[in-house]
């Protein structure tokens, strides 16, 4: 069973490892800026999150899990936690269509772009241009 718990700063690089062994493009800014949590078995960082605060909400970023570690439960794990830290915030995410149903489980639920901040919507159309195959989707906070 995997350890999730908040980066600390000596995390970084082990994070960017993790990232770039995923295949995953995303700036990973400080831990100033960003809440992010991580995954470990035996000391080694197999999964993260990011969540990423704007004005007024969050926008859940990063969620890699190494592909050995896949299907265990980890990202489900890293998503509950995040779901924790989110209670009383709006959060959005754009994942792959394939994971709908994985983000629903936690409250996501779609949304168009015409719903979402702009800076969302951005993104949302740049990844749609590169043929990504992605959706909006929103949390609204915990009544």
């Amino acid at each position: 069973m995997p350890t999730i718990r908040q980066a600390k700063l000596h995390d970084i690089q082990g994070i960017k490892v993790l990232y770039s062994q995923c295949g995953y493009g995303g700036d990973l800014k400080t831990l100033e800026e960003d809440l992010i949590l991580i995954a470990q078995l035996e000391g080694e960082i197999v999964g993260a999150v990011r969540l990423c605060p704007e004005t007024g909400f969050f926008v859940l970023r990063g969620m890699q899990i190494l592909a050995p570690f896949q299907r265990h439960g980890i990202g489900t794990q890293l998503l509950h936690v995040c779901t924790k830290q989110l209670v009383d915030q709006v959060c959005y995410c754009i994942p792959w269509q394939h994971l709908h149903s994985f983000y629903q489980k936690v409250g996501f639920q779609e949304a168009s772009p015409v719903q979402v901040p702009v800076l969302l919507r951005e993104r949302f159309d740049n990844y749609i241009s590169k043929g990504m195959n992605v959706i909006l989707m929103c949390r609204l906070p915990t009544p």
